[in-house]
């Protein structure tokens, strides 16, 4: 089964993304900042990132930037629920890596759907649609 690494620094996000993620079949590691996100990472695993775009020490598109340029192609879907006046740092996001997006917040149909479609699994489609960069 597909293994996902969950980085963000929200516990209580974490662990019901765990669950959620685990209750499906999925293996999930998890990181509560960027450095630490990429130090899990190994060639070929995880096969999916679900990246909180505002993680401490290193953000979101500091993060996908050093994960693409140290580790090779990694799948990252990115979530955030925090407006930042004047962008869209979920568009930004988009442009400097990420595979998909996922603004908080979002249903386990949604979740579920942008993981099955990023992680290669792609059975019992959700209602509601995940926007990938080329859709948002």
């Amino acid at each position: 089964m597909a293994l996902i690494l969950v980085a963000d620094d929200d516990a209580k996000l974490c662990r019901w993304l765990r669950t959620v993620l685990e209750m499906e079949g999925y293996r999930v590691i998890e990181a509560t900042e960027g450095r630490q996100a990429r130090g899990t990472i190994q060639p070929g695993a995880p096969d999916l990132v679900l990246l909180d775009v505002h993680l401490p020490v290193h953000d979101g598109v500091d993060t996908i930037l050093r994960l693409q340029s140290r580790q090779g192609p990694v799948k990252v879907l990115a979530i955030s629920g925090q407006a930042v006046q004047g962008y869209d740092i979920l568009k930004i996001v988009a442009i400097f890596g990420a595979h998909g997006t996922l603004e908080q917040p979002f249903s386990v149909d949604r979740l579920l759907l942008g993981v099955r479609a990023f992680s290669g699994r792609r059975n019992l489609m959700p209602r509601e649609p995940v926007l990938t960069p080329s859709q948002r």
